[in-house]
């Protein structure tokens, strides 16, 4: 992802780096963003109490009340998404509490609070968003459903989306399923033994799909993996087109296993919430989660710093 103007100058807050040249360029991009933002104290040093605290204050400036000035140029969401990337520089605990804070503040107005439960769906949600984090969207999810200003009938999305979210998440065990092959053998997922397995949910006609399949044959680093035996790859086909799964079993690796789902319980009973294809999910030893919903690039990274 770009590295936004935001975090560009958040990385020089943190780090006591010279802003000058910098906040000119930003101030060019986005003066009312940066009038909002919070003054983090000079004598405050440590990279990670810098960040706890821009993001603590970070809503302090905004009228929640004068909706005029928050919807005028986009500042509010502008300034959502700015916020979502900083998230990432805190605890999670940190994060957490700055959300509650916002949502707690954003009740003022009702109508900023319902702006900003749409914008997390929005940003955190959707596959194809920068910034898309089940982990992050879960705090928002658990505020809006203990609302008073939402009945019962709007919360329906929100509890929906917990649903999905909460399954399978990092760290916890990844639900198990029974798969097929081609030659009518049936396994689960838990059976597989590995070191690491890698959960591919694809559709063979998928044109992301089939370059994906690509990415991960020509990586040097998933190959050496897969040749030592330390991760096996699973791809599951998740609809019943089976011609057309058959049809390409010929793209993957035989050391893959290449499976579907006779059972066609995935989908329809949410095991797995597939947003789209290509999904992937990397899994450790036990079949708890590592990596859920990640690109080929953060998956190899994460090979090639373990």
């Amino acid at each position: 992802m770009k590295q936004s103007v935001i975090i560009t100058i958040a990385i020089g807050f943190l780090f006591n780096i010279s802003m000058t040249s910098t906040r000119c360029l930003a101030q060019e991009a986005a003066p009312d963003f940066l009038k909002m933002m919070p003054e983090i104290p000079s004598d405050m040093t440590e990279p990670s109490h810098r960040a706890a605290y821009l993001i603590t204050h970070f809503w302090d400036k905004f009228n929640f009340h004068d909706t005029t000035l928050l919807m005028t140029d986009h500042l509010l969401e502008r300034s959502f998404v700015e916020y979502l990337d900083l998230l990432s520089l805190v605890t999670s605990d940190t994060r957490d509490q700055s959300i509650q804070s916002l949502l707690k503040k954003s009740e003022a107005e009702p109508g900023c609070f319902s702006f900003i439960m749409q914008l997390s769906e929005q940003y955190l949600y959707d596959p194809e968003s920068p910034v898309c984090d089940d982990e992050k969207l879960i705090p928002f999810l658990q505020y809006a459903l203990q609302s008073t200003l939402l009945n019962d009938t709007e919360k329906f999305r929100f509890r929906y989306l917990s649903d999905c979210i909460s399954t399978n998440r990092i760290g916890h065990l990844a639900n198990d399923f029974s798969y097929t092959l081609m030659n009518g053998e049936t396994n689960n997922l838990h059976a597989i033994e590995a070191d690491f397995t890698l959960l591919y949910f694809n559709d063979p006609d998928c044109d992301d799909c089939q370059m994906l399949i690509k990415q991960l044959i020509a990586s040097p680093m998933i190959n050496q993996c897969t040749q030592s035996g330390r991760l096996k790859i699973i791809t599951v086909y998740v609809n019943d087109d089976l011609e057309a799964w058959k049809k390409h079993a010929k793209d993957v690796p035989q050391a893959w296993i290449y499976a579907y789902d006779a059972e066609q319980t995935i989908n329809p009973e949410v095991i797995y919430n597939i947003k789209q294809f290509p999904t992937l999910y990397l899994l450790d030893k036990d079949k708890n989660v590592i990596l859920k919903d990640c690109c080929f690039e953060t998956l190899e990274a994460y090979f090639r710093s373990s």
